[in-house]
């Protein structure tokens, strides 16, 4: 039979790499793979260069996963698990802010032209728990502005890592700015409180107010403000009146009186001299010193 005349021949050519190239290697798996806690909430991963580079090493790559019975909890973005490594000569690296009472699995592995590397072991640490964030004060008002004067405090829960060791209890401190730490106002709350009163305060004072969470592994640090109380009439009288005779002059001295009496910076005082028997006329004057 003859050829059919529109006959095509398709010739296929393959170009194939000669075998005697071998296949490019990568670099074997770091050494000494190790991670420790180097604080409640922070690792150090430390290791050395791989047996076997197989060429120029570029890096490192770090992976990390939460644990969970056992088994890597799968995150939303993984990229946030992987770290990479531009130095090859770096034979560390550290990692904070971990989640608290949380188990984390690390491995390694180097970089060259040719591709990623072996893996290390995997190496795993359970972090510790840590103290709360500090509350955020949300108002700070008075309930009653005259004696006995009550400050009203409110504030948030902080922010909860994973985790994270309930809240037990708050602490709220109340200053007089300008008075020894034993004028301290204090109250201590339950943890599922959010606001709490402290009576008893006196009147003309700033307060510095301060609010701390408390958790099994201890206090946070304080949330401050300021609140100032009105001003009032003294409560009590001057104490410790004395007087002398110096050369046909009376000299009067005195002190002020009790701090939680005196309902803010006194600014003078009030002297009247009379005579026992009213046969001649008071003398009156305001001093701003304790002595007349």
């Amino acid at each position: 039979m003859g050829t059919p005349p529109l006959l095509l021949l398709f010739i296929f050519v393959l170009l194939l790499a000669p075998a005697c190239r071998g296949q490019q290697k990568v670099p074997s798996a770091p050494r000494n793979f190790v991670a420790e806690l180097t604080s409640a909430t922070s690792v150090k991963l430390t290791w050395d260069a791989p047996t076997a580079a197989n060429g120029a090493l570029l890096g490192y790559y770090v992976y990390h996963d939460r644990m969970a019975n056992g088994e890597p909890v799968i995150e939303k973005n993984s990229k946030k698990r992987i770290v990479m490594i531009r130095d090859s000569t770096k034979r560390y690296y550290e990692l904070d802010n971990l989640d608290p009472n949380t188990e984390y699995s690390f491995r390694l592995n180097a970089f060259n032209r040719n591709g990623d590397g072996e893996f290390s072991e995997r190496r795993s640490v359970i972090t510790q728990g840590i103290p709360p964030e500090a509350p955020e004060i949300v108002s700070v008002s008075l309930d009653r502005d005259e004696p006995p004067v009550v400050a009203r405090i409110e504030w948030k829960m902080p922010k909860v890592k994973p985790n994270e060791t309930p809240i037990d209890k708050y602490h709220v401190w109340l200053r007089a700015q300008g008075y020894p730490d034993s004028y301290i106002k204090s109250k201590s709350v339950d943890g599922t409180d959010l606001s709490t009163t402290i009576s008893g305060l006196w009147m003309g004072v700033m307060y510095d107010v301060l609010v701390a969470a408390e958790n099994r592994e201890g206090l946070s640090n304080n949330a401050t403000e300021t609140i100032a109380t009105p001003v009032g009439s003294p409560d009590g009288e001057p104490i410790g009146v004395q007087y002398e005779v110096m050369k046909g002059k009376i000299v009067v001295s005195w002190r002020p009186p009790p701090e939680e009496k005196r309902n803010g910076n006194i600014t003078s005082y009030k002297a009247i001299l009379s005579a026992m028997d009213e046969s001649t006329d008071r003398f009156e004057k305001m001093v701003s010193s304790m002595y007349l």
